[in-house]
């Protein structure tokens, strides 16, 4: 074969093979365009905000002081019951000739100040105190058991990860991978919007909770007042008809026993009134404490479920972002090499 005609074959050849040659594809593998669209977040479900436990202050007024206030009616006969001279023996054994004197001088002014909601002068707080931890004497004491909140006694004293856009060591046509994009845009916006979706739910839910805690609270501490001032009415007509039945018999008893008569009646009165001031100030308190547990529980809840909406989206969108490089890898792949 001549030079000319060697040349021409080669020519030939290498025209054949060109036109065999693939071009590159213009749109991303179809299957993976069909998974990536099929990505979705897992569903959230909503917690709700913890259940908050409360019970409340309970005040049971002492029996034996009832008794002992009703049984000196009969003092103006010169007959001194059983039930009031136990009760004087044993206010007696308890407490020192100055803590009885103290209780005897206690005042009208002191009392009214007290049943105010005023604090017990030191002293008179001292022995209302030694008497309360004295057997004997604490039956003549009211019992209280404070409120509490969650199992607490309460007293009133006091973003989406950066997705990554190289695609180094491939060489693939623009109309491709443009196309690869903006099938990642679209999913992306798709989770975008169910992630924007779930997380209005979660405020909305948030919103819910709390809506009703300052209704609740005013209720709660609406009424307490009224419910408080009419135990301290009722202990201090029951002091008051005592120190007049006292008062009657006081010139046919013995006058140290009247004095000591005197004294219980006042410490009774007096651990009653500390008694019911200490419940309201804990209730009040508790009213507080209340909506604030809530608020925390909502506030707890709205967190965790926001949480869940983040992790649920993100896990969505790592798989998206994976999914968008083999998109992009199939507008490689299709193609022949250049």
């Amino acid at each position: 074969m001549s030079p000319w005609m060697y040349g021409l074959a080669l020519m030939l050849v290498m025209y054949n093979c060109k036109k065999k040659e693939e071009p590159f594809p213009q749109v991303p593998n179809s299957e993976l365009v069909n998974e990536i669209n099929a990505i979705v977040a897992a569903p959230v479900t909503l917690v709700q905000p913890a259940a908050v436990t409360t019970t409340p202050a309970t005040l049971a007024p002492s029996a034996k002081a009832a008794e002992v206030a009703g049984a000196m009616s009969s003092l103006s006969s010169g007959t001194v019951p059983a039930s009031v001279q136990t009760a004087s023996t044993d206010i007696k054994a308890a407490l020192s000739t100055n803590e009885l004197g103290a209780l005897t001088a206690v005042s009208p002014a002191m009392v009214s100040a007290i049943a105010a909601g005023g604090a017990l002068p030191a002293n008179l707080k001292a022995i209302v105190d030694k008497a309360a931890a004295n057997p004997a004497l604490q039956a003549y004491l009211p019992r209280i058991t404070l409120p509490t909140v969650n199992g607490r006694t309460v007293s009133g004293r006091s973003g989406a990860p950066e997705s990554i856009e190289r695609t180094e060591g491939i060489e693939v046509e623009d109309a491709c991978v443009l196309a690869a994009k903006a099938i990642f845009d679209a999913a992306k916006a798709r989770l975008d919007a169910t992630k924007t979706t779930k997380d209005a739910e979660v405020a909305a839910a948030f919103s819910a909770a709390i809506a009703p805690l300052v209704a609740e609270q005013t209720s709660c501490t609406s009424g307490l007042s009224a419910t408080y001032n009419a135990l301290r009415a009722g202990g201090q007509s029951q002091a008051a008809q005592a120190l007049a039945n006292l008062d009657a018999a006081q010139s046919v008893i013995p006058a140290d026993l009247y004095a000591t008569l005197r004294a219980l009646i006042n410490i009774q009165l007096l651990g009653f009134l500390s008694s019911v001031n200490t419940l309201q100030a804990a209730d009040l308190k508790a009213c507080g404490e209340k909506t604030t547990a809530k608020t925390t529980a909502a506030t707890a809840a709205r967190d965790a479920n926001a949480a869940a909406v983040k992790a649920s989206y993100e896990e969505a969108l790592a798989k998206a972002t994976a999914k968008r490089g083999e998109l992009t890898q199939s507008c490689h792949n299709q193609g022949g090499g250049r």
